[in-house]
């Protein structure tokens, strides 16, 4: 659930957020800049003394000594006291280092000094090309985001990979291509119904088309529309497009709620049956009939692994979601109050409905249904059916989204303590939910720091070696030489998320300094307006997590 595409024409588009201005990093010699090739001509830098955008002729690093600080490298193993050398945007040593003339020294006394956190679920292509500063992301510490998620996708990714790098923006993007998206386009209007074999055959060319342009592999997004109406043959049809250049297939499956283990298994035979890794977007179990299975589900994917086959998953630390209201029953017929009184039930009543956008009736917004009802004296179900004939029906052109508290704490902490259940925001450069800006900060401060769920090097192994493995990034994701410099640099003791569902953009504190491929992105709490993030696109299989 959780920022769909309620329609294969539309990529997700999140609102805006604002981007503020920043200062350098303190240098500790040499009074200049040296160019470097690992970012582009032609970027924007911010004038901390103006507050203002100025164009620089050329984006600029030079090399780093990040000095005094305590390494957690992203591969599990204990912390360490050590210095890194940067040039051109590499790691190129790690030791007990001296500064030279020309290395501009980060003091990290006292910070820990950890590889760029990877977002595996991200909608931040959603109004990238207008924020391209990305700061709801860097000020998490995400230093790559992957795109293309729940069956939407750029198309071609060609031509997108090609705007994003002329753009320039702040952190690497990599992309899937989207079932949906491509369904879309052999289907039209007409997807309402399983595809003809030449339909599946266009949309399998397509795939292939995409996974040459350098997609890691196929998204879904099965609860939605159009792949709602898809068999699970279609979709395997597709994924064995994928599975030819060595792609992964993953998936928003088709039941968070009720069907959610019949979903996982669906997922796990469309790997079996296509020969390629999957993993479960955002995995969750949504409604109090699996509620306590995530022990159940764990065996589930344990059970394909130990078959042969390669079952990950990722997952964002909120017991809550975000997306369309629509979703709370999987009927389309919206005249059925009894799937709607259903679907109510399930999730714990209307009380855990918040609609955090609501267009037609700005009052509403803000309110759950418990609340709205209250205000209006009509029941739950009545005060649905009248939000989605505003926004989903014949003609409507208001717009909704809602906030729903349906998972349990005790299976949330299961998945983030699981071994092979790696992070992710399913979140872009604005929206409703706090996840957008608070995932990670989120994760070290409460479910490391504050409850014990995990270790801080396994935090910071599942948010980095992990998805860098699983996405076939073989230069990112550790600190060791040779390396891409996507570094973080945060304060244990005091990271946290300040997001809240009143205010989702709130800024996390405590993470003062992002790097990305060598340049600082994120500089004592400001953003200095560099933007040297790259393309990644796929270059060889996802490797398999143990």
């Amino acid at each position: 659930m959780h920022t769909p595409n309620s329609s294969w024409r539309l990529a997700v588009r999140l609102p805006e957020n604002e981007i503020t201005g920043g200062s350098l990093l303190t240098q500790r010699a040499l009074p200049f800049l040296i160019p470097l090739l690992v970012v582009a001509i032609g970027s924007n830098w911010r004038d901390p003394a103006l507050g203002q955008s100025t164009v620089a002729t050329i984006p600029v690093s030079m090399p780093l000594l990040i000095k005094g600080g305590t390494l957690i490298d992203g591969t599990g193993t204990h912390r360490r006291k050590a210095d890194i050398r940067v040039e051109n945007g590499v790691i190129r040593e790690i030791g007990h280092l001296k500064p030279t003339a020309a290395e501009r020294v980060i003091n990290a006394k006292g910070l820990i000094v950890a590889p760029g956190f990877i977002d595996t679920h991200s909608h931040a292509d959603g109004g990238l090309m207008e924020t391209p500063d990305a700061e709801s992301q860097i000020r998490q510490g995400i230093t790559t985001a992957i795109v293309g998620q729940d069956g939407g996708s750029h198309l071609p990714l060609a031509k997108y990979f090609e705007d994003v790098q002329a753009k320039h923006v702040a952190l690497n993007i990599a992309s899937f291509v989207g079932h949906g998206t491509v369904r879309g386009v052999v289907m039209g209007e007409d997807y309402k119904r399983p595809a003809t074999a030449e339909e599946t055959a266009k949309m399998a060319a397509l795939v292939d088309q995409e996974m040459q342009a350098g997609a890691l592999g196929l998204s879904s997004g099965l609860e939605y529309d159009p792949g709602l109406y898809s068999t699970t043959e279609e979709v395997i049809a597709c994924a064995k497009a994928a599975s030819k250049h060595g792609g992964l297939y993953i998936s928003h499956v088709r039941d968070e709620e009720n069907e959610a283990l019949t979903s996982f298994r669906e997922l796990i035979r469309i790997a079996d049956e296509a020969h390629l890794p999957a993993q479960i977007s955002h995995i969750k179990l949504g409604s109090s009939n699996v509620w306590g299975k995530a022990d159940e589900t764990l065996r589930l994917m344990g059970d394909a692994d130990r078959r042969g086959l390669d079952i990950t998953a990722d997952v964002y630390p909120y017991t809550y979601w975000r997306s369309t209201i629509i979703v709370i029953t999987p009927t389309r017929d919206w005249t059925d109050r009894g799937a709607w009184q259903k679907g109510l039930d399930e999730i714990g009543g209307p009380a855990n409905v918040l609609l955090s956008t609501y267009t037609p009736d700005l009052v509403w917004q803000g309110k759950t249904l418990a609340q709205i009802s209250q205000m209006t004296g009509r029941d739950a179900v009545t005060t649905i059916q009248e939000i989605v004939k505003n926004t989903h029906g014949e003609g409507a052109t208001g717009k909704e989204g809602v906030v729903v508290t349906a998972m349990q704490e005790n299976d949330l902490r299961r998945f983030i303590a699981a071994p092979r259940i790696m992070f992710c925001t399913d979140g872009g450069l604005g929206g409703s939910h706090p996840r957008a800006a608070g995932t990670y900060p989120r994760i070290l401060g409460r479910y490391v720091r504050q409850w014990h769920v995990l270790t801080l090097e396994n935090a910071i192994r599942k948010m980095t070696s992990l998805p860098a493995g699983r996405m076939g990034f073989a230069d990112r994701g550790t600190l060791k030489p040779g390396m891409k410099a996507d570094i973080v640099l945060f304060d244990a003791n005091k990271v946290i998320d300040t997001a809240t569902t009143a205010s989702p953009m709130a800024q996390p504190i405590g993470l003062p300094c992002v790097i990305v491929n060598g340049v600082p992105v994120l500089d004592g709490g400001k953003m200095t307006g560099q933007r040297p993030g790259m393309v990644l696109r796929r270059t060889e299989a996802p490797l398999k997590q143990e």
